[in-house]
């Protein structure tokens, strides 16, 4: 993920990588055996989608048509051997290093945006926000640390009810 200069070409980019993550961390939740991790994961894919979810209108009013959503799923599976071999406390240290450098190009795409885009984007830029602080919890062995990526998907919860039916 790189910062953008044009708002249309980085808002499609933003979410592909979206799509794309909730296969990567599905795909994760396979190879952590850790107490808790894979449901992690699998609450960190949700997170994904509807942060994915949340720009999707974006595109139309934008006139943007992203990859099928198999196709981003291949490439977000694509990812998961680089972290596969990793014990779950290293992946969540890699979060905790590598989730807080996308903060800015998130915010960089709120500056570029339209008034109207910005209740959307506000979703997507607090989907790593979440993430992060997640993330900071589970380091220290908060046993509620989970409880921020049940709030983020709470709060989507009113917008994108079918994406939170099934848990």
């Amino acid at each position: 993920m790189a910062i953008g200069t044009d708002y249309k070409d980085t808002l499609l980019n933003y979410f592909e990588e979206e799509v794309a993550g909730e296969s990567y961390f599905a795909g994760l939740a396979e190879h952590f055996d850790e107490p808790g991790a894979a449901e992690n994961l699998v609450l960190l894919a949700r997170v994904e989608r509807c942060a994915a979810e949340a720009t999707r209108p974006l595109l139309a009013r934008n006139g943007l048509t992203p990859r099928t959503d198999e196709e981003l799923a291949i490439a977000g599976r694509g990812h998961v051997a680089r972290h596969e071999k990793k014990t779950w406390p290293e992946y969540v240290a890699y979060m905790l290093k590598q989730f807080p450098l996308y903060m800015p190009m998130f915010e960089n795409l709120e500056s570029m945006a339209p008034a109207e885009d910005l209740p959307a984007l506000k979703i997507l830029t607090e989907h790593e926000a979440a993430a992060i602080r997640f993330a900071e919890r589970e380091k220290v062995g908060d046993p509620d640390a989970s409880d921020e990526l049940h709030a983020y998907i709470k709060a989507c919860e009113g917008q994108f009810p079918v994406l939170v039916a099934a848990e």
